[in-house]
Parts: structure tokens; C-alpha cells; sequence
């Protein structure tokens, strides 16, 4: 796919100029990595798909409004800036008692109270460095990354699970993804 694309003379990429890029084919989006505008290729495999939403019920059936694939924000997009560390996440539950609005894909790190993401060997660096000290950064409370064998005959995975004390994150446990409703 070849995509033209006018940006602003200064380089700044709004919200307003990422909101009027032409929309992707399936399976592609526009993401903003260090500052640069990016088209990536998105597919996942069914292990991904399916400890994203085993991970995200868990939480849903304890009263947390949740989403997958949604823009963690930084003061960028949200106040108009660069979104210089706007990231995906692969899931997001919200702090008890909000409620996004249908329609919005991107969300300040204060409403979110758990970011969930399914590593793989290609996003290894970018889940668990880039991410990492991003989302402490910016007051996530919870970080839950979580690593599986996508080639087993079961789905399922281990979840590192990280709480944010004193600005950075701590391993506070280690939980199969089979086992979330157990002791909880």
C-alpha cells in the first residue's frame, strides 16, 4: 500500500493531522513510535487474541469497564501535543467506575488502572522496555505482561504482574492466565 501523506512544515503530528490520515486497509494502522508516524502491519495470532480476552473477562466480571487495542496517552494527543509516547496497548481496564465513551480510542493514563499486554518475540523490546517506563511514568498503577507458548495445544500464559510504587514498577506476583479466578 502507498500512502501520501501532507504533513505540517514544523513536523508536529496532532491529533487533528492524525485524525485526517486516510484510513488503513484491514489490518494496518497508524501508530506513533518515538515521535515518528508509523503504518504497521497488525495481525496477531489466536493465542494473543485469546489471553487478551481471557485477561480482559477477568476483569470485566469485577465490575471494570474494559477494551483491547487502545492508545495509552501521554500529554500529547490528549492536550494537543506530538503524542511523542502515545502507545497501543493490547488491553485496558479502567479504574473502577469510568466509563469511556464508545467512540474514543485513546485514553489518559488517569483513567486506566491496568495496562495488559500479550509479549511475543517481536514486540519483546517494546512491551516490556519502552512500555515499561512509559506507563510508570505516567502513573498506570498496574502492568500486567504476560508470556506464552503460542504453539501449545492450550492457550494460556504466565502473567508478570507489576504495581507502581514510588514512581516504578515491582513485581507483585506471577499468575497463569488459567488460573486468574482462583483466590481472587
Amino acid at each position: 500500500m502507498t500512502v501520501t501523506i501532507d504533513l505540517p512544515s514544523d513536523g508536529v503530528i496532532t491529533r487533528a493531522t492524525f485524525e485526517n490520515l486516510p484510513t488503513p486497509n484491514r489490518g494496518w494502522a497508524w501508530e506513533l513510535h518515538d515521535g515518528r508516524l508509523e503504518l504497521v502491519h497488525m495481525p496477531v495470532t489466536i493465542w494473543h487474541w485469546q489471553i487478551i480476552l481471557m485477561i480482559l473477562e477477568h476483569w470485566r466480571r469485577h465490575g471494570h469497564e474494559v477494551a483491547g487495542e487502545q492508545y495509552v496517552a501521554d500529554s500529547g494527543f490528549v492536550r494537543g501535543g506530538s503524542g511523542r509516547n502515545n502507545f497501543v496497548a493490547d488491553g485496558v481496564v479502567f479504574v473502577a467506575g469510568h466509563r469511556p465513551r464508545p467512540r474514543d480510542t485513546t485514553h489518559d493514563a488517569g483513567v486506566i488502572h491496568v495496562v495488559v499486554e500479550a509479549v511475543s518475540d517481536r514486540s519483546e523490546e517494546n512491551d516490556a522496555v519502552n512500555k515499561f517506563g512509559v506507563y510508570a511514568a505516567l502513573g498506570v498503577e498496574h502492568y500486567w505482561i504476560v508470556r506464552g507458548d503460542a504453539d501449545a495445544d492450550q492457550v494460556d500464559g504466565m502473567i508478570t504482574m507489576h504495581v507502581l510504587r514510588d514512581g516504578a514498577y515491582e513485581v507483585a506476583g506471577h499468575r497463569m492466565v488459567s488460573r486468574l479466578g482462583e483466590g481472587s
